[in-house]
């Protein structure tokens, strides 16, 4: 590894790694003829995938480059290192915003200056023509010698140019600050989508919280798409009406309806803060901690400060017959949202039909569960209310009568039979709960944001089984919604400890969605089972591994069967070597450590 402290990257004497996380690796160096400091940062080696990256980073990094403005982190050079490609970026000492809303409040004078700051930098970037897709507070520097810069407009604009093959481990956006059309994959990107995520970061800085926040990052850009926006009047008290309508049109689902540009939301701010500029309240501490799929920053920044993601709760694996068997599944999606993201972006070979499909779905919104004590459900589905914000699609609290009453109702409802489903579930009746499940997928198999919707109801509720009968009907992973991709290898993983999980998610109907999953469901059922002999799982992870070689999954799988076949050394060997690295699915680190932990 070329990029290591104390070794030499063309002119740049390499001093320290300053973060990490999943798009990039930042390091300070000192470049001698210059006589200055500057940030390096590497791409991750999963851009290489894509046989012409290489070309696509040298022609999108001269775009950027030419962005020369005292508000935007400057670009200094690029080239690549044994095929590794890299930026090289002003060093700036200080921190980020983000830092600095989580240590104390802004004052009325200095939040204006950022906005004033931040907004002229995306003005002239607009101007020449680049986007920056990624605003938020942890891309807003705050030097030291109180210089205001807006970075990552290099990795924005790089990641997002044309098809990549990156992983699901890359990480790109922030579901907390992302525009509804970006959400939604749309590929005509203008700047409504930076007006909507400074919009975000103003509603941040005033309310004091983001809009929108939800234990899943599914949660929070469901709300991005489907529900209004919370007053922010009702936030915070001390936001004048005035302040209040400029928030709420900066942050309009449809870019029509937002600012024309940057300078016009600029100047409709300062006109209105300056007399109304609250003073003690402007950063009232919110009821809980936000929680975050972003990379966290350190206080000492270089440009694009990364550190790793907090710590989340995890869920035992049995995976020997001597190891500890256990319960708990946390909050497993950092990286996985992040993909989203990136993937939703990218998504130039996406099938019409399916994408128009999913933005006539979401326009018209989903349409939450009637209660069977309802005297007059109503007959169109479209005239449902919303569902309510969380995770999946609101689940009544209904018998199992009722249940089966709304079934019979509504035979060809897929959410009756959700429910119904899930009633049944409850009731210890799995066989034939996850036919109704079945039957509920089918029927939604040609409507992509219902069916995931639908598995994330049961997801939340840790039916690992259940869920993936929803995700399994997908046509196409790559062809529905991405988002998916998050949860669906996890689910595989934790699902196919059931023994009938082939019975309800045959192995060739999964790999039909993702070939990866495919084989994962095999080589765990497989080891749960005694299906197969070691030598035909060892099969199946090499298939993983010429699939796309280096995944995750694959490692994690090997160790598995280590333990199954009670090698324990060479399980210990592969599992220290897995968590030593830096990108890989939150889920598969926290099965990987506690392995680890179990071997005596």
């Amino acid at each position: 590894m070329p990029f290591a402290a104390g070794s030499t990257v063309g002119p740049y004497r390499i001093l320290e790694q300053l973060g990490q996380g999943g798009m990039a690796t930042v390091y300070k160096a000192y470049h001698a003829s210059l006589d200055r400091y500057v940030a390096v940062k590497v791409l991750h080696q999963a851009f290489l995938e894509d046989p012409n990256f290489l070309a696509r980073f040298q022609r999108e990094a001269r775009v950027v480059a030419r962005l020369e403005h005292p508000n935007i982190v400057p670009i200094y050079d690029y080239a690549e290192q044994d095929g590794q490609p890299y930026l090289v970026m002003k060093y700036i000492e200080g921190e980020t915003l983000k830092a600095r809303l989580q240590r104390e409040r802004l004052s009325p004078s200095e939040l204006e200056r950022i906005v004033e700051n931040v907004g002229a930098g995306l003005a002239y970037a607009h101007k020449q023509g680049v986007l920056h897709r990624d605003i938020k507070p942890s891309n807003v520097i705050l030097s030291t010698e109180g210089g205001i810069y807006l970075a990552d407009f290099g990795l924005a604009r790089i990641a997002q140019a044309g098809e990549s093959t990156l992983t699901s481990d890359m990480v790109l956006g922030t579901p907390q600050y992302i525009s509804p059309e970006q959400a939604l994959g749309k590929k005509d990107l203008d700047e409504g989508t930076d007006i909507y995520s400074f919009g975000v970061m103003l509603y941040e800085m005033t309310a004091g919280r983001v809009p929108f926040s939800s234990d899943t990052p599914f949660s929070v850009i469901h709300d991005h798409i489907y529900t209004p926006l919370p007053l922010p009047s009702q936030v915070n008290p001390s936001i004048a009406p005035s302040l209040e309508r400029i928030l709420l049109k900066a942050l309009a689902k449809d870019r029509a309806d937002r600012f024309a540009d940057i300078p016009a939301l600029v100047q409709a701010f300062k006109e209105t803060w300056e007399p109304n500029a609250p003073t003690e309240a402007t950063r009232p501490a919110p009821e809980a901690p936000t929680p975050t799929w972003e990379s966290t920053p350190q206080a000492r920044t270089a440009t694009l400060p990364i550190a790793p993601p907090p710590a989340t709760p995890s869920r035992w694996k049995k995976f020997a017959p001597w190891a500890v068997a256990g319960l708990m599944l946390g909050l497993l999606l950092c990286a996985g949202l992040g993909f989203f993201a990136l993937r939703q972006a990218q998504k130039t070979q996406q099938e019409n039909a399916i994408q128009t499909q999913v933005a006539a779905t979401v326009a018209a919104g989903q349409p939450s569960f009637p209660h069977p004590s309802d005297p007059n459900p109503p007959e169109d589905p479209g005239s449902l209310q919303q569902p309510q914000p969380g995770a999946g699609m609101e689940i009544p609290d209904i018998t199992l009568e009722e249940a089966r009453r709304n079934v019979d109702a509504r035979p060809d409802d897929p959410k009756a039979h959700l429910v119904y489903g899930y009633v049944l579930l409850e009731e210890g009746q799995e066989d034939t709960a996850y036919e109704q499940l079945t039957i509920a997928a089918e029927q939604a198999r040609q409507q992509p944001v219902m069916l995931v919707s639908m598995g994330l109801a049961m997801d939340r509720r840790e039916e690992f089984l259940a869920a993936l009968i929803l995700y399994s009907r997908l046509e196409r992973m790559e062809a529905g919604l991405p988002l998916a991709m998050d949860r669906l290898r996890e689910t595989t993983y934790y699902a196919y400890e059931e023994e009938n999980a082939p019975q309800y998610v045959p192995f060739s109907l999964l790999s039909g969605v993702d070939r990866i999953s495919g084989m994962m469901a095999d080589a765990v059922h497989s080891m749960n089972y005694d299906t197969k002999s070691a030598e035909q799982i060892q099969s199946i992870i090499d298939d993983i591994r010429r699939e796309k070689p280096e995944v995750a999954e694959a490692e994690l799988l090997q160790a598995e069967l280590f333990l199954f076949m009670e090698d324990k050394d060479s399980a210990r060997a592969t599992l220290q070597k897995l968590v030593a690295r830096t990108q890989m699915p939150e889920w598969i680190m926290l099965n990987a450590r506690e392995m680890l932990e179990s071997i005596p």
